[in-house]
């Protein structure tokens, strides 16, 4: 029996996929590529991030002079892909596709201006 994080991976993919055929003209060429690796890079949306890592737990830190301060920080987030600006992000995964050969790998993403500016292995 395959691992249960395979078939994690395996939904993961054909959603990226998925995504890709829909929007892949709204997806820069370079993160269609990683998103189909299954690993984030730098410059990627969150959204690219969600579909390259997988599952994650976030925090957003929600730019005050455009969002209210009890907008739902899930709609600022994926607002980046489109209208990237001053909030900081953070999204933390755990999977075994960002560091290949390793067992599975906790880290941390932060978003500056609505793209990926660091990538920190926990």
């Amino acid at each position: 029996m395959k691992n249960p994080s395979y078939k994690m991976n395996r939904k993961l993919l054909e959603l990226a996929k998925e995504t890709i055929l829909l929007y892949g003209d709204e997806i820069p060429a370079a993160a269609q590529e990683n998103i189909l690796k299954q690993t984030i890079s730098l410059g990627m949306s969150p959204y690219e991030a969600k579909l390259a890592g997988g599952a994650f737990f976030f925090k957003v830190d929600a730019d005050l002079k455009k969002w209210p301060a009890n907008t739902p920080p899930l709609e600022v987030m994926w607002a980046q892909s489109t209208q990237p600006d001053d909030n900081k992000i953070w999204m933390t995964f755990e999977n075994r596709t960002q560091y290949p050969g390793d067992d599975a790998v906790k880290f941390t993403v932060e978003f500056t201006q609505g793209v990926a500016s660091n990538i920190i292995k926990i």
